[in-house]
């Protein structure tokens, strides 16, 4: 597993950073922004009608989210180098990370809805297909492998 501390690799995952932080951006602030403003701003801090993020912090755990995404689709594309085992890698992973976040808030946040946590878990889905995707071809074009 040598191939995960090149410089290649780090270029894959500054990539998918980039990739993945773009995708959550569109989603949380253009597609879904009202229904989660909705369904969630009884916890957000609000200003103008708007959840007000913590911006680094949100940057980051969408960081960790997306470099978790690359490390794990990566190996799984030195298993096997197809597009289809890396867009199953990354929507397995997907939905595990996104159940255990919702599916934590259902177990103990007051009024966390059923309906976002279904939701937000396609979502999380989603996004590990997409990773899967965009993995594939970013270690297809840096290791020149024919994956």
């Amino acid at each position: 597993m040598n191939f995960l501390f090149t410089v290649k690799f780090f270029k894959v995952l500054f990539l998918s950073i980039v990739i993945f932080i773009i995708l959550d951006y569109l989603w949380l602030a253009v597609i879904a922004r009202k229904l989660y403003f909705d369904q969630l701003s009884y916890l957000a801090n609000v200003a103008n009608g708007e959840i007000v993020f913590l911006l680094p912090v949100g940057i980051l755990v969408q960081a960790i989210i997306a470099a978790g995404f690359s490390v794990f689709i990566s190996i799984a594309l030195q298993v096997k180098r197809d597009l289809l085992t890396s867009i199953i890698t990354g929507a397995f992973l997907g939905f595990v990370l996104y159940c255990t976040y919702d599916l934590t808030n259902l177990s103990f946040v007051k009024g966390y809805k059923v309906f976002i946590s279904i939701i937000d878990i396609t979502w999380g889905t989603a996004q590990g297909v997409f990773a899967g995707i965009y993995v594939y071809y970013l270690n297809k074009l840096f290791f020149k492998l024919p994956v």
